[in-house]
Parts: structure tokens; C-alpha cells; sequence
């Protein structure tokens, strides 16, 4: 029996989005963009102004209808305004002739209550704010803060399923964005009210890791999703903390990390050991890379990596990308343009056979990814999971990525080091069994099973 999906809240697939100007030009602001919120779960969308975090928001509300591509509630086709969702803005957007009290309702006449539970309904939201006393008071009489939280308690009183947040504390000072920060979270954390998860809008790295267990970073021109990152600090989330600041390192580093790392200098991009993010892997072969290793072996285990492409007689992009999966395993590094092997490396080329298949199977368990699917496997029923099923829950994390070619690599990787199984015919993960026999996979494109000589 396959494991079960969990259908998320809200879904966008495929989203691209162009606007038309007024003497008939077109300006693409989105493209591609996949993203899942999943129930009890904070998102955050992090990058610059101008690429598309606002628009990406508008059309998961239902304000805005994509050129391509299609949002999902619950599985199901988003026809209109979403209602399951509430937005707070970053300039307050109060009626000044209206009271807190009215302004908090504003939005409440749809829902065709009895004054008696509108009442209780006001009372509860204006509670969970903290702005008992100000019900009477018009927004002129506010501070930011105060007005802010009328913003926020005027979302909370339609009882949102999701709760979305665009910049909403770049308008207070510094202290008051603090609390509100850790006011939303202690509203999302009670399970008892309706809100079951939180999408925020920041272009504010600090802000994405204090409050988000997931982060989509978005580049610009047009606006697209560059990676995903998962946060596992546990709440409360402590903004001097050292691991939040370490995490807040990596996101810098992959905002401003250069394309190809080897020509240029660059921030390296330093994981914290404790981070849970999910490593990608590039599409090549297992025997490539120990096929790489032996012929950097017998030049005596440094090269300059032009010189080991053209000894490979491999393409240069496909050269870097096998080099980069033999830095991942821990058996190479790759000081500016050169490829050099690690301790490990080393040991691994001076191991019988026996011992470097267990090196080598070792090397892929450390890696997170493989860790998370072993995980999913061992909690799922009869210990196996379909293909689809997979490639759904790693859209999650790499939402641009050819997913079934990602899929095929960790395939291939995890049944060279015996970790995992995969019945072609049934389409199903599994772990592996005692003699089991493996259908084999076609080779990864455009590759060959082994450098050539």
C-alpha cells in the first residue's frame, strides 16, 4: 500500500504572469512559479522589490488571474476570491472614519451573523490582539504598532484558513515589528483557532528566519523561485540565537552566490551542521563519479578542472556537475579552479572493493536527502512509496527542478549503495530486500556509464 499525500491548503503550479502596459507592451513579472502551504505550517516568500512576491500573493488570493498556470485550493481549481485566505497590508489600509471596533468588522457582514456572535466574534479577535480598551479610538489616534494590529485583527476576525502577511511590520519601529512578529506566531500556534497556517511576504532575512519554517527565495527579472529552504529552529525562535544567525549566513550566501562558483570570488556557502535543508544533486551516474575520482587518482589527486574535463572527455558543464556531486560525498574540494581530493578520497582510492562500496554507500546515508526519503519509506506502510508520490513531496523542496530526472539520480545513487530499491514496472520506492532483483534504469542523458580513459 502507498503512502498517502497530504493534500496541501493552497497550491500555485506553474504560475507565470505578464502585465500589459498601456501603449501594448507586455512585462512577464512571474514565471513558473510552484509553491505549496501546507496545513500548520509558516511560509515565507524572501527576495527583493520587483520580483513578484506581491503578485505571487494576490493571485493566491484570488485577486489577480494568471496568464498561465492554475491555483489549487484543497485540490480543487480556484474559481474567484479565495475565501479561505486573509491578507494584512503594509500600510494598515484602515477606514480613518471608521473605530477599531469597525474597522475589525468590516469584513464580517458576509458571514451573516447574529449580533449576539458578532459581538463575541469582535470581543475574541480584539482579545487575541491585545487592543482591549481601543475599541472606541479612530486609527488617527494610533501609533503605528496600533494600527497594525488593527490590520491584523480585522484578517483574524473572518477566521482565515491561511493568514497572508505582505510586509506588514516594515511600517512600525523596530521594537513593535518584534512583538508583532511573536503575536502572529502564538496566534498560528494555537491549534484551537481557525488559522492553520501563515504566509509572509519580507524582504527581510532576519524576519523570513524568525518566523518561517520554509522559505522560498525568489530572483528577479521576471520573478521566479531560485530555491527552497527548510528552517528547523524550534519556536520561540530567539533573534540573537547563534543557529538563527548561522541560517541567516546561508540564506546571504545563496542570494548572492555566483553561477559558477570556480571563476569568481564569492561568500562560500557555509551549511551549519545542524541545518535540514535538502542537498541537490546534479543528473549524473554514481560510476561517474567514482570513474572521476580514478582518473584524478592517477594524476596524482589534484588537477586543474579544465585539464580534468579534457581527461575525462567530458563536456565541461557535465565535468562540473560530477565534480560538484564528488564534493557533496566528501570526496573531493575544489579550491578556485582546481579538483583536489579530501582525506576520504583518498581513502576511498586506496580501499579494497569491499571497503569502498561501504565508504561510498556510507557517504550517500549522510546526505539529508537521502536521510529524508529513507525516512518516508520507514514510516510509510509495507515500506514503500509511488514514484508520483515522491516527486510530489520533493516539489516541496525544489520546486524548479525537472523532478523525474532528480528522481532517477537518487534512484540510481541509492541503489549503488544499497540503500534503496525500485520496481520499475509498479512505479514504487521501496527498501530494499535480500537478493532482490533490480530492473535496471536507463542511463542518465546524455552520459556514459564511466569516464573515458
Amino acid at each position: 500500500m502507498a503512502a498517502v499525500i497530504k493534500e496541501p491548503l493552497l497550491a500555485l503550479e506553474r504560475i507565470s504572469h505578464t502585465f500589459r502596459l498601456e501603449k501594448g507592451q507586455e512585462l512577464q513579472v512571474l514565471k513558473n512559479i510552484n509553491v505549496s502551504v501546507q496545513e500548520g505550517e509558516i511560509v515565507a516568500f524572501l527576495g527583493p522589490s520587483g520580483c513578484g512576491k506581491t503578485t505571487s500573493l494576490k493571485i493566491m488570493a484570488g485577486l489577480l488571474s494568471p496568464t498561465e498556470g492554475r491555483v489549487l485550493s484543497h485540490g480543487r481549481r480556484l474559481k474567484g476570491a479565495n475565501e479561505r485566505l486573509a491578507m494584512v497590508f503594509q500600510n494598515f489600509a484602515l477606514l480613518p472614519w471608521y473605530t477599531v471596533e469597525q474597522n475589525i468588522g468590516v469584513g464580517l457582514s458576509p458571514f451573516n451573523l447574529t449580533a449576539r456572535q458578532f459581538r463575541h466574534r469582535l470581543e475574541e479577535t480584539v482579545e487575541m490582539v491585545g487592543l482591549g480598551g481601543f475599541e472606541e479610538a479612530y486609527p488617527r489616534e494610533l501609533s503605528g504598532g496600533m494600527r497594525q494590529r488593527v490590520g491584523i485583527a480585522r484578517a483574524l476576525a473572518v477566521r482565515p484558513e491561511i493568514l497572508c502577511l505582505d510586509e506588514p511590520f516594515s511600517s512600525v519601529d523596530v521594537l513593535n515589528a518584534e512583538n508583532l512578529r511573536a503575536e502572529v506566531i502564538d496566534i498560528w500556534s494555537e491549534k484551537s483557532k481557525a488559522v492553520k497556517s501563515v504566509v509572509l511576504v519580507t524582504h527581510d532575512i532576519h524576519e523570513a528566519v524568525e518566523m518561517a519554517q520554509r522559505i522560498y527565495v525568489f530572483g528577479t527579472d521576471p520573478g521566479h523561485i531560485r530555491t527552497v529552504l527548510t528552517n528547523p529552529l524550534a519556536y520561540p525562535r530567539n533573534p540573537r540565537d547563534s543557529k538563527l544567525q548561522e541560517l541567516v549566513d546561508v540564506i546571504h550566501s545563496v542570494i548572492t552566490e555566483a553561477l559558477i562558483p570556480e571563476e569568481t570570488e564569492r561568500p562560500s556557502l557555509i551549511q551549519p551542521s545542524w541545518y535540514q535543508g535538502l542537498e541537490n544533486i546534479p543528473h549524473v551516474g554514481p560510476s561517474e563519479v567514482i570513474g572521476l575520482l580514478e582518473v584524478l587518482n592517477d594524476k596524482g589527486g589534484k588537477m586543474d578542472i579544465f585539464q580534468l574535463a579534457t581527461e575525462t572527455g567530458s563536456e565541461f558543464g557535465h565535468c562540473l556537475a560530477v565534480t560538484k556531486t564528488a564534493e557533496l560525498l566528501d570526496f573531493v574540494d575544489t579550491p578556485r579552479q582546481s579538483v583536489a581530493f579530501t582525506d576520504l578520497g583518498r581513502r576511498l582510492m586506496k580501499a579494497d572493493t569491499a571497503e569502498k562500496k561501504e565508504i561510498f554507500s556510507g557517504q550517500v546515508r549522510n546526505l539529508r536527502i537521502f536521510q529524508t526519503l529513507l525516512t518516508w519509506l520507514e514510516e510509510s506502510p509495507e515500506n514503500q512509496i509511488e514514484r508520483d508520490a515522491v516527486t510530489a513531496r520533493l516539489q516541496t523542496y525544489f520546486p524548479n527542478e525537472k523532478l523525474d530526472r532528480l528522481f532517477d539520480t537518487l534512484v540510481g545513487f541509492g541503489r549503488y549503495a544499497e540503500i534503496l530499491s525500485y520496481n520499475a514496472k509498479l512505479s514504487l520506492l521501496t527498501l530494499p530486500k535480500p537478493d532482490e532483483p533490480e530492473e535496471e534504469l536507463p542511463p542518465a542523458e546524455g552520459t556514459s556509464a564511466a569516464p573515458k580513459e
